[in-house]
């Protein structure tokens, strides 16, 4: 090649740089491209310790349509030194953002790319990076798992530690020093008020690796329901690194509760309740102790399988069950979604935040049976109500299975939403942290199954199975360690729930599988919302999973008649009543399928001793309903599918012991349950067999 042709060709190439700047919009003078560091969304993952020392987000912007032929890069740099290179893609349409991971021991960004001819880099931008030299962070964790609601607490914070009698924590931390190795570091960790010394241990330190480490934490200080736990890394010569305070809540001593019955109670919740002033939008705080009338109390049901359905002053008595790994379950209620003339707002028992309406009651709460009446009434955000109301009645066993029973009485023109299956969350804790991937199972009677996976696209929503007019029993999971479910089976609902919820996006990114909201459970004073917000930190907030809207079963019961509102008014009213069986349990696909045809179908039976009442099977309690008139009584069972953990209600039954023999032997006596009117049985029944019952009978040995 000869000089002229090299010159000319050099000229060339510059002339194509230069103009690829020119298209791109940016060049050394020109802003058109932009580089920005971020800390990572929040909301995404990595989350907890898993984010100390983690790559940085570089998000690089495009003002206008970059010219995709050119090939941009981006260089991390220390020290002058480049440490990794990564090529930028930008999408063909806007936003023209790209996002990459770069090494976090970076000082300084170069964005360029490379000359038309030539091979020479032409820079675009450089840009400082600021990454702290040292970080940390630390969980603290009780050594087992106990339901927070066994220590009398619900929804703790996220980050707190609770610890109840006899229990001991461990403190588990992860820490990097960017810069320079720290050979002689030290962790400690003690309670605020001990008089003694609290744990510690070397963590020595190579610059630019991730350490962890486990410390076994003291006894905390007894007699104190609450703590600070101090953490805390120095360099060995005394001088602090990093410090973190962990709130306590310490309960030393907890009331007994029943294996099996409700009680009332008074759960506990340390933070402050969240208020926003609708006027103004500030946002202040009220203590949880004496923000309602001091007469409220809360109500839990207790079942031997360790499941915990709870009716919460926080969550305005909507009930839920309430996981072991402090997340919740709820199956919704009656909210009116014909808008009335006048509603601000949602119309639900949600927005009942005082309680002004809503109230809950133990009806029943013996050996065999639970029964739990929550009443309400559906209010708007400014406590407007239209004079409808609802009673739910729950009625549980000692098999971990129960029903849900709703009365509604309303205006005939009001359109009502029953059934919504949403994710109760604590304070601080993000969606994608907890929620788990596959939060429901549709089981349906004919054997088709299939799994709702989660974030549902917006764009392309997941496919849903026909329902072939086939009912189904639904698995809903809370909790991504948890291993009891909740399930819901109404036997006269056959459709699929219309609405999925897709996810949140923020910033470019999802950050939720589904809705979100933080103006339910706690909070007070904010409306119904649909992204997120930083209230997360400072409230429960709940999760909606799927909705089936106005799509209801068909009601066991309805009537219109002529009756009056809540407000006092004759007027004409719609009476109707709805049942799902209910449960929280581990319980396979299979036995959860017979659980759902044994509820949907009594067994045949024939009497000697008694006789069957007019409303023989009551599946608002799941019960048959019989008149006692021997002492001698024998039902012979006729299943037609298996009949499991049937239920007898007696009327008229001789008092004194009863002597139950299924099979022609004698029943051990944790298999049933006998309250003077009420029978449960802990049997599965599949052939046809005789259940031998003597009301009264001389108390005698029984076969344990």
């Amino acid at each position: 090649m000869s000089q002229a042709m090299a010159v000319r060709k050099k000229a060339v190439g510059l002339i194509l740089a230069g103009l690829a700047a020119i298209l791109t919009g940016a060049s050394k003078s020109g802003p058109g491209l932009q580089v920005r560091v971020e800390g990572g969304h929040p909301w995404r993952p990595p989350f907890g310790l898993d984010r100390v020392g983690r790559p940085i987000m570089v998000v690089v912007e495009a003002g206008q349509r970059p010219v995709l032929e050119v090939p941009h890069f981006l260089s991390a740099v220390r020290n002058g030194k480049t440490v990794k290179t990564v090529a930028v893609k930008f999408p063909e349409k806007p936003p023209y953002t790209a996002r990459l991971e770069l090494p976090a021991s970076a000082d300084e960004l170069l964005l360029w790319w490379f000359a038309a001819a030539g091979g020479e880099r032409v820079p675009v931008l450089r840009q400082e990076v600021k990454v702290p030299e040292f970080e940390a962070d630390a969980i603290a964790r009780p050594d087992r798992v106990v339901n927070p609601v066994d220590l009398g607490t619900i929804l703790v914070p996220t980050g707190w530690l609770l610890l109840g009698p006899g229990q001991s924590a461990t403190v588990e931390v992860a820490a990097i020093s960017r810069v320079r190795d720290l050979p002689r570091a030290r962790l400690t960790a003690h309670y605020a008020s001990a008089r003694a010394p609290g744990a510690t241990t070397p963590i020595p330190l190579r610059a630019g690796r991730t350490d962890r480490l486990r410390l076994k934490l003291p006894a905390p200080p007894p007699d104190r329901d609450r703590d600070t736990l101090t953490v805390a890394i120095d360099d060995g010569d005394g001088h602090p690194l990093w410090s973190k305070a962990i709130p306590v809540m310490l309960v030393p001593g907890p009331p007994q509760r029943p294996r099996f019955g409700a009680s009332y109670e008074r759960l506990r919740y340390d933070a402050p309740i969240s208020v926003r002033d609708p006027r103004t939008g500030t946002f202040s705080t009220v203590p949880y102790e004496g923000a309602w009338d001091p007469k409220l109390k809360d109500v839990v049901v207790w079942l031997p399988n360790g499941a915990r359905f709870v009716f919460w002053r926080g969550s305005s008595y909507i009930p839920f069950w309430a996981g072991r790994h402090n997340t919740g379950a709820c199956y919704e209620w009656a909210e009116m979604i014909s808008q009335p003339g006048g509603a601000v707002d949602c119309v639900e028992p949600l927005m009942d935040k005082e309680l002004r309406y809503g109230r809950v009651e133990i009806i029943e709460s013996t050996a065999a049976r639970v029964h739990v009446r929550w009443t309400y009434q559906s209010t708007d955000f400014h406590y407007k109500v239209w004079g409808d109301a609802a009673v739910e009645d729950y009625y549980f066993y000692a098999d971990g299975f129960g029903t849900r029973v709703v009365n509604l009485k309303a205006d005939p023109k009001n359109d009502y939403e029953l059934s919504e299956f949403i994710i109760l969350t604590p304070q601080g804790a993000y969606p994608f942290a907890v929620l788990p991937d596959d939060p429901v199972d549709a089981l349906f009677l004919d054997g088709r199954k299939h799994a709702f996976r989660f974030p549902n696209p917006v764009s392309h929503p997941a496919r849903k199975p026909n329902s072939a007019d086939v009912s189904a029993i639904y698995r809903l999971r809370l909790n991504k360690e948890e291993q009891l479910a909740a399930v819901s089976f109404n036997p006269n609902l056959t459709v699929l729930p219309p609405v999925v919820f897709g996810p949140f996006f923020d910033q470019g990114e999802m950050v939720t599988p589904c809705y979100w909201g933080s103006h339910w459970p706690l909070a007070r004073g904010n409306s119904t919302g649909w992204k997120i917000d930083d209230r997360i930190a400072w409230t429960p907030c709940h999760n909606s999973v799927m909705s089936w809207a106005g799509s209801r079963p068909t009601p066991l019961r309805t009537a219109n008649l002529v009756t009056l509102d809540t407000r006092g008014r004759s007027r004409l009213m719609s009476v109707r009543e709805w049942v799902w069986l209910i449960g929280m349990t581990d319980a396979s696909d299979r036995r959860l399928l017979e659980w759902a045809t044994s509820f949907a179908t009594p067994p045949a039976l024939e009497v000697r001793g008694a006789r069957l009442g007019f409303d023989a099977y009551v599946p608002e309690r799941r019960a048959i309903r019989l008149t006692a008139e021997s002492r001698a009584v024998v039902i012979t069972i006729k299943p037609g599918p298996p009949c499991v953990n049937p239920v007898f209600e007696f009327e008229g039954a001789p008092p004194g012991e009863l002597r139950v023999m299924l099979g022609g032997r004698p029943l051990e006596r944790a298999r049933y349950a006998w309250d003077g009117r009420t029978l449960w049985l802990d049997a599965t029944i599949a052939t046809p067999i005789d259940l031998h019952l003597t009301f009264g009978a001389a108390t005698g040995p029984t076969q344990e």
